[in-house]
């Protein structure tokens, strides 16, 4: 999938995050997208006169997309450009297909929004959300709709480690929620578009009451992302005829559970001993297995 040793494709990260860029900033992005190799070849001066934008514009979009300055970009895209080419891959769902193509289909834009997402995902973010939530006093997620879903599975997972979790999918109970937030506290909203009005709302809530904010959206800002201090990036292609994303949500679930597998990394001896106890608890709900 053309994976860098920093876990980040650098091209796709590039074009992936190109509609929320400046103007000079999306001049530098553009030729980098055109001329990758010869990039490297470029000096910092020499890159800010061809895209008629100063160097710290440059410097500012490698802090963008997630490296550290230019001369690690060109490290990057060197990397990359060894690589074999990754070819664009799509997958169409349409009307008139067979049962077995739609299976097919399904798995597939499945697959590869899964792989997108991976494609761009920031290393450091995900370890800073980590980090918060390691230590946090509660966690409130916010999301309206199927959003809520993935929201639920990872409030499941997060309260058999002990956390004090909520995950109400009535709106006017999650401004409640978002109201009764303190410093300690850790707020995961999901949002593809980042103006969903009630999301919003609960994390500038939220964030107000120094509660650390954590959002999944996709690229761009957003009103979403101005109340978010962990921004984590999800990649959907929708090919369905009603514009229903269908793998949109199971690449957010994949998101927070990577999030959740890193804080459990974190966590005490004493933590994985409560998640045995929890699981060996819910076996009670377990018909006895007949061929033991």
């Amino acid at each position: 999938m053309g994976m860098i040793e920093n876990g980040r494709n650098i091209l796709a990260t590039t074009r992936f995050l190109l509609p929320s860029l400046t103007a000079a900033e999306k001049r530098v992005a553009e030729f980098v997208l055109a001329s990758p190799k010869e990039v490297t070849r470029m000096s910092l001066k020499k890159l800010a006169v061809r895209c008629e934008c100063g160097e710290a514009t440059i410097v500012r979009l490698c802090k963008t997309i997630g490296v550290s300055g230019y001369a690690e970009l060109k490290s990057l895209l060197e990397t990359q450009l060894q690589l074999p080419a990754v070819k664009e891959e799509s997958v169409r769902l349409s009307t008139g297909q067979g049962m077995g193509e739609i299976v097919a289909r399904v798995f597939e834009l499945n697959i590869l929004n899964l792989r997108r997402t991976l494609e761009v995902a920031a290393v450091e973010e995900y370890e800073n959300a980590c980090e918060v939530l390691s230590t946090a006093n509660k966690i409130c997620f916010f999301a309206i709709g199927d959003a809520m879903f993935p929201c639920s599975y990872a409030s499941l997972r997060f309260r058999r480690i002990g956390y004090d979790c909520y995950a109400d999918s009535d709106a006017d109970v999650q401004i409640v929620n978002a109201c009764n937030m303190k410093e300690g506290d850790v707020a995961i909203a999901i949002s593809h578009s980042g103006r969903t009005k009630q999301v919003v709302e609960a994390m500038r809530i939220a964030k107000s009451r120094g509660a650390v904010t954590i959002c999944i959206t996709k690229a761009g800002k957003s009103e979403l992302t101005k109340y978010s201090d962990i921004v984590l990036y999800n990649v959907t292609t929708d090919t369905t005829v009603d514009k229903e994303i269908i793998a949109r949500r199971v690449a957010e679930q994949a998101m927070l559970d990577a999030v959740y597998m890193g804080v459990l990394q974190k966590m005490e001896a004493n933590s994985f001993a409560r998640l045995q106890e929890v699981s060996e608890n819910l076996k009670v709900n377990k018909l006895p297995d007949k061929n033991v």
